[in-house]
């Protein structure tokens, strides 16, 4: 529900409705339910990696690529980038990297490349068309001029379980690891390692990392929410202590270019915050999600989330308003806001209250209470982390507010 003030004191919602859509190996050709990895390419055509091989979802028409029919000589893919061909970049656990052209496969191993190891946990191609290649034995920058390869043992970095890059319009470099901390790379390959114990770092461990508007770097970790470097290495968190965060246990991030946080966890569904940081948790309890456990999360040009489950197959989530009402609104602070979930919020003035409803951003009722009472507060329930919209009916007037709550899982 989106509110908008205007002058004559109304208040007008539009209704944000979610769809959901799921594609597993029963009502498609989606070859394995296990989604490790999604991709939407130059032509907005989606990639789907799996325990059995790659997928291609275009415009509705389903295309899988296996050891069977294809030049994958594994199926258990784990990595997906694009270059500025448009030519597809496919990392294996066993087999190392595909690039394919639409036509034609070509393999990179360790046995032909400066691979460390061929099981590639991410890619990602640069401004300039460079190939960075995370594996669980370090990272590798391929171009024209060949193979560079970073390790624990030549660079001085303390994992090689190597998770993500980011790369900013300047060639600065964010790389995520697993036990290792933050490895920053200038444009001319100097490394600083950053960690808990030598610069404060939330979480050793980052499984996803995003650039702002601002570019500046997001970290999603394992175990410590998400976190931000806004300078000098000062971190700011999101966290289920200070924020709608409803775990700190997170699997997959995208910001989108309308700088929404898109947040898959580890066992809290998906959550998106908003660029006006509005939050909404997304969950088999209240929504048409089917696992609460995400593995990966992309979005595609007509707005279209795309989210990877564990054992449930592809979801399809799309939102959109409808159903514009006018309602009254007469001035009433609430307070605290954010709150905590099972917390009392107070009013700024004496209600005698006929009905409290609370619905979350969908537009679902979540909580009715039509008990009259005469108070200056209120005990919430347990509410699930997120964003609310509360109305109140009292002496014929009707109070409408949103309520941000935090903590509860």
């Amino acid at each position: 529900m989106l509110p908008l003030l205007v002058s004559n004191g109304s208040f007008f919602f539009a209704q944000t409705i979610t769809d959901f859509t799921v594609f597993d190996e029963a009502n498609s050709l989606l070859p394995n339910n296990t989604i490790r990895c999604l991709l939407v390419d130059h032509d907005n055509i989606l990639w789907i990696g799996t325990d059995h091989g790659l997928a291609k979802l275009d415009q509705g028409v389903w295309e899988i690529y296996n050891t069977t029919n294809s030049g994958l000589t594994d199926d258990y893919v784990r990595a997906l980038e694009v270059d500025s061909l448009n030519h597809l970049w496919v990392g294996t656990t066993l087999s190392g990297i595909f690039k394919f052209d639409g036509v034609n496969w070509e393999n990179y191993t360790t046995s032909n490349s400066g691979l460390q190891d061929n099981f590639i946990r991410t890619i990602k191609v640069d401004q300039l068309g460079n190939k960075w290649i995370g594996t669980v034995e370090g990272f590798s920058c391929f171009n024209q001029s060949g193979w560079t390869t970073w390790t624990i043992s030549n660079a001085g970095i303390l994992s090689n379980n190597i998770t993500s890059f980011a790369i900013d319009e300047n060639q600065q470099k964010y790389i995520g690891t697993i036990n290792g901390g933050l490895i920053y790379m200038e444009p001319t390959n100097v490394l600083q390692v950053y960690t808990l114990l030598n610069a404060g770092v939330p979480d050793n461990s980052v499984i996803s990392i995003q650039l702002d508007a601002t570019n500046k770097p997001w970290f999603a970790s394992t175990a410590q929410g998400l976190f931000t470097d806004v300078g000098n290495q000062t971190w700011l968190s999101l966290n289920v202590a200070n924020s709608a965060l409803p775990s700190n246990s997170l699997t997959a991030f995208e910001i989108d270019r309308d700088q929404n946080f898109i947040i898959g966890t580890h066992q809290n569904g998906v959550v998106i915050r908003t660029h006006d940081a509005l939050w909404s948790n997304f969950t088999v309890n209240n929504s048409e999600l089917p696992e609460n456990h995400i593995l990966s999360i992309t979005k595609d040009s007509n707005d279209i989330i795309w989210i990877g489950t564990y054992s449930k197959g592809l979801v399809r989530m799309e939102q959109g308003e409808t159903g514009i009402d006018e309602v009254i609104h007469e001035a009433l602070n609430v307070f605290p806001n954010p709150v905590q979930s099972n917390q009392q919020i107070y009013f700024s003035k004496l209600l005698n209250c006929d009905l409290l409803e609370i619905k979350d951003l969908t537009g679902k009722k979540v909580f009715l209470d039509e008990t009259n009472w005469t108070n200056q507060s209120y005990h919430l329930p347990d509410l699930i982390s997120g964003t609310y919209h509360v109305r109140i009916l009292a002496d014929s007037e009707q109070y409408i507010f949103r309520l941000n709550v935090f903590g509860a899982y």
